[in-house]
């Protein structure tokens, strides 16, 4: 059983470190790098835009709704987003501060 357990809290582990990390090549870019490093391994974004909020809700809205979500879910919602097409992967890093805060990389 404490096997059994182990494994399941070793795939968990593994499943949500991946999230935060991408593979360029032999690099690895992760959450926190600069978007110069970003740049310099993947060039120019092929779409960038910002990311931003509905605007129809409210400031106590927005509040109530910052409070509950996680520290990176809140770093979607500001910054810019780029876009990257890459061998049958749309990645999309959000910079926030000149950092990436957020890396999103689905496979189409």
């Amino acid at each position: 059983m404490r096997r059994y357990l182990f494994l399941a809290l070793l795939i968990t582990s593994f499943g949500a470190h991946a999230l935060q990390s991408l593979r360029v090549g032999s690099q690895v870019l992760v959450v926190g790098d600069s978007a110069a490093r970003v740049k310099a391994l993947l060039g120019e974004p092929s779409v960038r835009a910002k990311a931003s909020s509905s605007s129809k809700r409210t400031k106590s809205a927005n509040r109530v709704k910052s409070s509950s979500k996680g520290k990176s879910a809140g770093a979607k919602d500001k910054g810019e987003k780029w876009q990257y097409q890459r061998d049958g992967h749309f990645t999309t890093f959000t910079i926030v501060g000149g950092k990436i805060a957020h890396i999103d990389d689905v496979v189409r």
